[in-house]
């Protein structure tokens, strides 16, 4: 019986989630789990240019892996045919690799898993196994998407947001990433060998809160903004992507060793992805440069025209 009355909640806009029609789980690397369990694939490739938090549910299932590389575009350097139990695991690293996933789709058909994190506003193909981690986007607990036409039938627990919220609300009550860092790591560290879940109640609300279009264009217009500026310095070269993809972050290639202490004692903070992938590949392969010298510069909907005229300052000054 629903209940009337008493104190009130956290007051939040009752709208829709932007990936309405997905499974609704609690990590990225759980839906990662979930296919592998629902379609019984018996081994998977994956790029060395990755996180090694999807290695989770591939170690723990005993799953064969077999590593790929990929060139400096970040296309995969693969020519193998898959067999029937086998699936190819590709990521859209950046939001900026749609025109890749496109061919991808069409040479593996369903025996392909795409890896959508850094694309929040990238919209699936039908019948192609898609991965989306909305944290990575927004501030949130918890939460991922996962299409896929397989279901498993089991009825997961639900995840729990409280223990997640420390360094969210932390962020906002001294308006600095520094106060809430140690427990972000805590939160990180919180989140290895957790067992699938269904999204929490609050991440689920949260989502629903989101002014989507408006935040999308926000982020857009901060990469447009960067790479006008920085293009002609900018030694990594973009696909020609659609016009309405939104990236992650605007990357940004320099060799420069200075530069990435530069930008974070400017309190521009630029993450380091992928660092296990750099005791995995030889020091002059395109992952070993994409890892050390291609810079993600934050440009996402937090942030202004006038943010971005200060990371462009401080790289050409």
């Amino acid at each position: 019986m629903k209940e009337i009355g008493g104190y009130f909640e956290l007051q939040l806009r009752k709208g829709e989630h932007y990936h309405k029609g997905a499974v609704q789980l609690n990590t990225a690397r759980n839906c990662l789990e979930y296919i592998l369990r629902a379609k019984r694939y018996k081994k998977i490739y994956i790029p060395y240019l990755n996180s090694e938090v999807i290695w989770e549910p591939i170690k723990k299932l005993g799953i064969e892996c077999e590593f790929y590389s990929v060139d400096f575009k970040i296309d995969p350097i693969f020519n193998k045919k898959l067999a029937p139990d086998e699936v190819f695991f590709y990521s859209d690293i950046y939001g900026i690799k749609c025109n890749t996933v496109d061919k991808l789709v069409m040479r593996c058909g369903k025996q392909l898993i795409v890896d959508n994190t850094h694309a929040f506003y990238s919209k699936p193909y039908e019948g192609i196994d898609t991965i989306y981690s909305p944290r990575k986007f927004f501030g949130l607990p918890d939460g991922a998407y996962l299409y896929t036409d397989t279901l498993l039938d089991e009825d997961f627990e639900q995840d729990q947001a409280i223990p997640h919220m420390t360094h969210l609300m932390k962020r906002i009550e001294s308006e600095s990433a520094n106060a809430g860092y140690q427990d972000y790591l805590n939160y990180c560290a919180s989140l290895v060998n957790q067992p699938i879940k269904k999204m929490s109640n609050l991440a689920n609300a949260l989502l629903a809160n989101i002014d989507y279009e408006n935040l999308r264009k926000r982020q857009i217009s901060n990469f447009r903004y960067l790479h006008q500026a920085l293009g002609t310095n900018n030694l990594y070269e973009f696909d020609n992507f659609p016009e309405d993809t939104c990236p992650l972050s605007y990357m940004f290639y320099s060799e420069d060793p200075t530069l990435r202490k530069k930008l974070i004692d400017n309190k521009i903070y630029v993450s380091t992805y992928w660092k296990e992938t750099l005791n995995l590949v030889e020091k002059n392969s395109a992952e070993y440069k994409i890892v050390n010298y291609l810079l993600p510069l934050p440009c996402d909907h937090r942030y202004d025209e006038e943010d971005m005229k200060r990371i462009v300052d401080v790289i050409t000054k």
